[in-house]
This record gives C-alpha cells, sequence and structure tokens, in this order.
C-alpha cells in the first residue's frame, strides 16, 4: 500500500495532517473541533478508533484543540515530548501517552517517526519525519527560522510539509498590534514565504524529487497564490526545478500519494 497523505486544516484556525501506511494511520496535530475531525475521518473511511496514535508538534491550542477529548474518548495514544505534555497538563488527563524526547524515534504500526527540535515560541516543538513503504513525509511547521539541523531533518522527505506563514511586505500591513509582528517576525515565531523557499532551496541541493506543501498560511499577510509565486521565485532563482508546490487550504482537504508522487513530477525530467 502506498502512502496516503491527508491535510485536513492548515492555519492559526487550526491544523491536523493524517499519514496512513498499510499498517499504521498516524494524526499529525489535532487542532479543529473533534466533529469536524471525525467528519474528515469518515470521508477517508476512517473512525477515530482506527487512528493508531496522535502526534502533537507543541501544545498551542491550534495544534491540540481536541486532542484530550478525542484521545480519550477513542482510546487513542497521543505521542509527544515531556514539556509539551507538561505544558497541556490536565487536557491530558486520563490519556495513554506515548513520551517521545526532542530529537528522538519510535516506530508506530511500521512507521519510523524520528522528530526533530525547531524554534518556536512552545515548550519544547518539534517537526517528524515519518518513513515506510519506501517512502518519507518531513512535517515543520510553526517555526520562526531554519537551520541545519532542521535542512538534514527534512533531507529524506519526498513530502515536506512546510511553513510559509506570511508576507514581510503584507504582516507590515496587516491589522495587527505591533507586539504581535514582532512575535510572528521573531527568530521563534514563524516563518515567511522568503525563508521558506529557501529551506527548500537547501533541501534542493541534493537533486531529490519532492513535493512541497505550504503550510499555516497567515490570513491577513498571505495568500495561496502569493505564497506559490514567492517560494517558486526563490527556488527558481536557486536553480531548484525539482520540486512541485501547493499552498495548504486552511479548511479543506488536499492529499497526496506516494504512487502518485513521481508521475506528479515527470514533468521535470
Amino acid at each position: 500500500m502506498p502512502i496516503h497523505v491527508t491535510s485536513f486544516a492548515s492555519g492559526s484556525s487550526g491544523n491536523a495532517l493524517l499519514v496512513r501506511t498499510s499498517q499504521a494511520a498516524l494524526l499529525i496535530d489535532c487542532g479543529i473541533p473533534q466533529r469536524a475531525l471525525e467528519r474528515f475521518l469518515a470521508h477517508g473511511g476512517l473512525r477515530p478508533g482506527d487512528l493508531t496514535a496522535i502526534l502533537l508538534t507543541h501544545e498551542h491550542g491550534d495544534h491540540t484543540h481536541c486532542a484530550g477529548p478525542l484521545a480519550r474518548r477513542h482510546g487513542i495514544p497521543i505521542v509527544a515530548n515531556r514539556p509539551t505534555i507538561n505544558a497541556l497538563g490536565v487536557v491530558l488527563d486520563g490519556v495513554q501517552l506515548l513520551e517521545l524526547g526532542v530529537g528522538g524515534g519510535l516506530t508506530l504500526g511500521g512507521c519510523a517517526v524520528q522528530s526533530f527540535a525547531v524554534p518556536h515560541d512552545a515548550a519544547a516543538p518539534v517537526g517528524y519525519t515519518l518513513r515506510a513503504e519506501g517512502w518519507c513525509v518531513g512535517v515543520a511547521i510553526d517555526l520562526g527560522c531554519w537551520n541545519d539541523e532542521i535542512a538534514e531533518g527534512l533531507a529524506p522527505a519526498d513530502l515536506v510539509v512546510i511553513e510559509a506563514n506570511h508576507d514581510r511586505e503584507k504582516l507590515r500591513a496587516a491589522p495587527y498590534s505591533w507586539p504581535i509582528k514582532q512575535r510572528i517576525f521573531g527568530a521563534t515565531g514563524h516563518l515567511d514565504n522568503v525563508d521558506a523557499g529557501n529551506l527548500l532551496a537547501r533541501l534542493a541541493q541534493d537533486g531529490r524529487k519532492r513535493t512541497a506543501w505550504l503550510a499555516h498560511l497567515s490570513e491577513q499577510a498571505n495568500s495561496p497564490a502569493l505564497a506559490t509565486r514567492v517560494v517558486g521565485n526563490v527556488l527558481s532563482l536557486a536553480g531548484a526545478r525539482d520540486c512541485t508546490l501547493a499552498a495548504l487550504p486552511r479548511r479543506a482537504p488536499l492529499a497526496w500519494e506516494s504512487d502518485r508522487h513521481l508521475a506528479q513530477l515527470s514533468m521535470f525530467d
């Protein structure tokens, strides 16, 4: 069976990403209302109890909104590091917890999960790579900047889900207070389009063909068209041609399937 990846929601109003393999169904973040998530799962032929585990990137509400209630109701384990677990506190009471330290790895239903640190204003935020069936999915959302360790963590990925939160000029003009803008601009805030493009260009140096999903787009300071254009321009200037881009919808499914991956990128041959 190929790997199937479906984004259910992406942005400050909620994030949820499903990775399915022949043996596992892993939900990365759970930041939307439980009923909405259950409807999304049902459209894919899944019940909540079919989930192997919920992986949390950090404790902010747009990533954890229904994690506790969903896990308790359906007996789903939650994977997170100790600082994130501690930050969520009673939210996780009664939940089966699988502690995964920052930089650690474990195997869930035949899927190898590896975490890596990302810079964000949370207790111990992480990205993940998930490997199965000979394929790899890399996720790095909510990060204010990137470094060699993040690039190395994402390097094996055939599908990269990466934050492209804002356009710098649009953020300056956005209707936010200056402290909020400073937070977003900061090194532990959110990645802008140009920096997202630079990270993808760094990854492209290995010549690997990838699909990149641009995630967590700001409703006030970005747009799907702007994000894909700016990131695409950065890749073009870097001579990186082996990457196809898509901006994730805020609250609608978008799917990727490993069996289609090479066909989708055949235009670069």
